[in-house]
């Protein structure tokens, strides 16, 4: 049987991790190893980690990317599964994922999310008789669907990946500062390695409530999204992700500069047309709702600012 790797990784927040660990451990097939990486140290939730001997390594980097790359050093599994310190683990999805690498030729793989608050839900098991798609070349199309309707690049914890693709990109990915998620995708395009989308809810993703206050703006966070969209149109070379990385470039940047209060009415004006262009290619809400944003920061740049934060609470950088 394939040797599985579950890495968590963790920065700053302790409230979760327990829940998390433990949504792997009572998995109806127990992973080869479990990696934590974080950047604290608990002794509480040290000893924790003892218990179950899990490999628990503590880094000051304080980047998404940085820790990942870590675990992934310092892991042996043919497969690794990724699971952030606040998500869950359903309580067959070890086991119906190595089954499915033990199947197909698979580099990346990603499952469905069953969404839940920050209350604790009663039962991990998400299991369902929904399919899967599986693409063994990726084209524009294909990627189209991949990012817009299947959202792919969303959620580290729904992501499983071969040693292969970690090999591949591990160097890349210790510059990701947070879009880990999109950048194994990416990585997995660039180096023409298959891809399955599982349409079963076999991660549960915790939406916390505090994602929806609309009181502050976290202005790093939004200038971090579009350094790795920055960062991406460097390393990546294919052909097929052009649109799709140069897209959030703009997209970002127009969002830190609305919030930020420095985008001025030419500027916004220029972000009409250059939204455009994604609007009409790729028709769905999110580029709507970023042209119509544009459009709304030619005549005020404080409304359309008031107008995100009330709509928008982005999570990925395609989202």
């Amino acid at each position: 049987m394939l040797r599985s790797t579950v890495i968590v990784a963790a920065h700053k927040r302790k409230a979760f991790i327990k829940d998390a660990i433990k949504s792997i451990k009572e998995n109806s097939l127990e992973p080869t190893e479990i990696i934590v990486v974080k950047n604290f140290k608990d002794s509480e939730i040290d000893s924790f980690l003892g218990t179950y001997h899990i490999k628990n390594i503590y880094t000051d980097d304080e980047t998404l990317g940085g820790k990942i790359s870590l675990g992934i050093s310092e892991s042996s599994g043919d497969i690794l599964f990724f699971l952030d310190d606040d998500d869950l683990f359903s309580k067959n999805k070890i086991r119906e994922v190595v089954n499915k690498f033990s199947e197909y030729n698979i580099g990346f793989y990603h499952n469905d999310q069953e969404i839940f608050s920050d209350k604790p839900i009663s039962s991990y098991s998400s299991i369902d008789n929904r399919g899967f798609i599986y693409y063994s070349d990726i084209d524009s199309q294909k990627l189209k669907k991949l990012l817009f309707k299947f959202k792919a690049g969303f959620n580290t914890s729904s992501i499983v990946i071969s040693r292969d693709l970690a090999m591949r990109c591990i160097d890349l990915l210790r510059n990701v500062k947070i879009t880990v998620d999109t950048f194994l995708l990416f990585c997995a395009i660039e180096n023409k390695l298959p891809i399955m989308i599982d349409f079963r809810r076999l991660t549960h993703y915790r939406r916390l409530t505090s994602q929806n206050s609309n009181k502050d703006v976290n202005l790093s966070a939004i200038r971090v999204y579009y350094e790795d969209a920055l960062y991406f149109k460097r390393i990546f070379n294919s052909k097929v992700l052009k649109d799709f990385i140069e897209m959030p470039i703009i997209q970002r940047e127009l969002i830190y500069k609305m919030l930020s209060k420095e985008i001025s009415r030419r500027e916004a004006l220029i972000d009409v047309i250059k939204n455009l262009k994604y609007s009409l290619k790729y028709p769905t809400k999110w580029n709507f709702f970023l042209q119509g944003l544009s459009l709304m920061a030619v005549f005020s740049a404080e409304k359309s600012r008031s107008f995100y934060l009330k709509k928008v609470r982005s999570n990925s950088m395609f989202s």
